[in-house]
């Protein structure tokens, strides 16, 4: 599998709304406006980005990508934090299209588990 690139824009409302606009109009003619990039996520100011990239969401996306754990509750147990506050980060990421979560089920188990996947190369950020 190709790992994919997401870019992170910090741009005013403003530009925020040009960028929709190309957007749209290169979608509607079948092109892909950002190029290599699968994902942009874009905020007003940097300070979103602390907020939604926090520390403890680094850390969850690092150790999605090196430890590859099973579920949400291998994922709190690596990290070492709550299940529930580490449920809560994923599905903010989740809801951002950074990680996804994908139902998996053990041999063995009548419950299925969501196991969350991270396979961007990295990230870019453009001011």
């Amino acid at each position: 599998m190709k790992a994919k690139r997401f870019k992170i824009k910090i741009m005013t409302f403003d530009e925020s709304g040009q960028e929709f606009i190309k957007t749209w109009k290169a979608a509607e003619s079948g092109e892909n406006y950002e190029g290599d990039y699968d994902l942009v996520l874009g905020f007003p100011d940097l300070s979103w980005i602390s907020k939604v990239l926090s520390r403890e969401r680094v850390r969850i996306i690092q150790t999605i990508r090196d430890k590859k754990p099973e579920s949400i509750r291998q994922l709190a147990k690596f990290l070492d934090r709550a299940q529930q506050n580490v449920q809560k980060d994923v599905q903010e990421l989740v809801k951002l299209g950074v990680i996804e979560l994908k139902k998996m089920r053990k041999k063995g188990q009548k419950r299925e588990s969501l196991q969350p996947e991270y396979d961007w190369d990295g990230f870019d950020i453009a001011v």
